[in-house]
């Protein structure tokens, strides 16, 4: 197994060095995921885009009135 990783790996300068990027990269993600999920959970019903768009619908409606 080391052999084939060897061959694979063989021009990186230190094998260290790629499993620390992808680390930080599955990190980097998982962060990102985590956070938007928190964003979502906490919004207030007025910031979704559907509430917006209904509310400036009924903007036009009242300004035409």
């Amino acid at each position: 197994m080391n052999d084939f990783m060897d061959r694979v790996f063989g021009f990186m300068p230190y094998r260290g060095i790629f499993w620390t990027a992808l680390g930080l990269c599955i990190f980097m993600t998982v962060i990102q995921r985590l956070f938007d999920w928190i964003t979502n959970k906490i919004m207030f019903p007025w910031m979704e885009e559907e509430n917006q768009q209904q509310r400036k619908t009924l903007e036009q409606v009242q300004e035409k009135e």
